[in-house]
């Protein structure tokens, strides 16, 4: 398929259409790109005169692979004989449309043997007329960039660095500042590539500050910027965002969403939440739809009325609020009451040994079950913890970021 932005219309023949396209009315999957249209026609046409003998198989062979790839509330539908729509509420963007190549690629093995590109029909669902589907055609190399291999790669990174100006993003990482105590810190950012464990897929690209004490080069980590002042969190946070404006990339080219690590306590201020929509490179409509925002520093001491609001106001802004959880007997406790899309954990705050690190991951997953949509664990030190995460019950991961290559080292 090429990547122009050439359009069909669909009509939807196939019982039951009503009932699949009331279920899409109301969400905007479609205009996140979750929704897609698979053809399986080259088996048809192989198949010849023996095709509608053939097609009650490859109609339940599809079946399978649906329960197999798509979560119970994702939507799948035949259209008509050969093309199925799908529909998914679990992933985003490229990451949604990684699956539904993913299920087309393994009918054409199973059934041709071979999964050649000009076979492989997928189309995004563009807008929804009645019982017809506006179509347009999916860029199969961009698609294929963010499914990921049994080990993760960071080819996703990899694309948006080549994308960005060296020269702007030195500008920007590292940089330093000097608190109201007099201490000079620097913040280091990194890439990180959030995989779907379910899917193998990236769902996101994850942006992480590293403050560091200059003088004695420790690093500060975040359950600590409570020692803090205001300012000082409020300028890591433009910081950050400054820096994400980098990679936000065009408003409508389907892609994955930026997670950005804020503070509750700027977030919690009309001045810093105008800051999240204020930033340059970072226009209101790309926030809306391609930046997640992870509330760090959300803890026992947070009023839970405070964090509803706050997390209401934001979420109006983004496209969803996480929070992160801080491990403890009741590490869900302080994100209770509140309508999140997901809770996520830093791989840092769980200790230093294996042990530690995989009976936490055990523990805080099991207080979290059924909380959110997302689990998310991140900073993990090797693809050896992705396997515990997906035992644990994470629904996604990502491995500690390098810092950027782009970036020159600071003095």
């Amino acid at each position: 398929m090429s990547s122009d932005e050439s359009s069909s219309i669909e009509r939807i023949t196939a019982g039951g259409a009503a009932a699949a396209l009331d279920r899409l009315a109301g969400t905007d999957l479609v205009e996140r790109g979750c929704v897609t249209i698979i053809s399986v026609e080259a088996i048809r046409k192989r198949s010849g005169d023996r095709w509608p003998r053939k097609r009650d198989a490859v109609w339940a062979y599809l079946g399978r692979k649906f329960d197999e790839h798509l979560a119970y509330q994702d939507i799948r539908h035949r259209v008509d004989e050969t093309d199925f729509l799908i529909a998914m509420t679990s992933e985003e963007g490229v990451a949604a449309q990684a699956v539904s190549l993913k299920i087309l690629e393994e009918a054409l093995l199973f059934f041709l043997g071979v999964a050649d590109p000009a076979d492989m029909k997928i189309r995004a669902v563009s807008a929804i007329n009645g019982e017809e589907l506006a179509c347009t055609d999916i860029d199969l190399t961009r698609v294929t960039d963010h499914r990921t291999a049994p080990a993760v790669e960071v080819i996703a990174v990899s694309a948006c660095q080549a994308a960005v100006d060296p020269a702007e993003e030195r500008r920007r990482n590292p940089i330093s500042f000097v608190t109201a105590s007099g201490q000079n810190l620097r913040i280091d950012f990194s890439l990180e590539e959030a995989v779907s464990l379910r899917h193998k897929v990236t769902a996101a690209l994850r942006i992480e500050p590293t403050v560091t004490h200059i003088a004695s080069g420790r690093t500060i980590p975040a359950r600590a910027f409570a020692k803090l002042s205001d300012d000082d969190i409020a300028f890591i946070d433009r910081a950050s965002l400054d820096y994400a404006a980098l990679f936000a990339g065009a408003g409508d080219t389907p892609q994955p969403p930026l997670i950005l690590p804020l503070s509750f306590r700027t977030l919690s201020t009309r001045k810093g939440r105008q800051g999240l929509i204020g930033t340059e490179g970072l226009p209101p409509q790309r926030v809306k739809t391609g930046v997640m925002v992870e509330l760090i520093d959300v803890d026992r001491g947070t009023p839970e009325a405070r964090l509803l609001e706050v997390t209401g106001l934001v979420g109006q802004l983004c496209k969803g609020v996480l929070v992160r959880l801080q491990p403890g007997r009741d590490a869900v406790g302080p994100a209770k009451g509140a309508r999140l899309q997901g809770l996520t954990i830093s791989a840092v705050d769980l200790g230093n040994s294996d042990t530690q690190i995989a009976a936490h991951m055990l523990t805080i997953a099991s207080q979290a079950r059924g909380r959110a949509p997302v689990l998310m664990i991140h900073g993990l030190a090797s693809e050896g913890y992705l396997d515990v995460a997906e035992v644990a019950g994470f629904t996604h991961a990502s491995l500690r970021g390098a810092r950027s290559a782009l970036a020159q080292p600071a003095a």
